[in-house]
């Protein structure tokens, strides 16, 4: 008997897990390009999520740790922990600049 479930078992296919956004095809994951314009088209403020997601992982973890997660220079890491410094003074100057 146990000889007929292993052989069966085989010919199943194997289990894994889902994608959370699945591309096409199901079994490859979707875009990052793709993700990014259907959340436009939706009014969904992806660049503003992003930039709140990375100030908090700045604010919790070192800038060269995070660097290493995101794929992200450490220089350009070295930036986002200064803005996400306690100071506002750093954030008001970067954004007068920006305008």
């Amino acid at each position: 008997m146990e000889r007929n479930s292993a052989f069966f078992s085989c010919l199943l296919p194997a289990v894994h897990p889902a994608d959370l956004f699945p591309g096409r095809p199901p079994s490859r994951p979707r875009s990052t390009q793709l993700l990014w314009r259907q959340l436009k088209e939706h009014g969904l403020p992806a660049r503003a999520a992003r930039n709140t997601a990375m100030i908090a992982n700045v604010t919790h973890l070192d800038a060269v740790v995070v660097s290493d997660l995101f794929g992200v220079a450490p220089k350009t890491e070295h930036k986002w922990a200064q803005y996400a410094s306690t100071s506002w003074a750093t954030y008001l100057a970067a954004q007068d600049k920006s305008r």
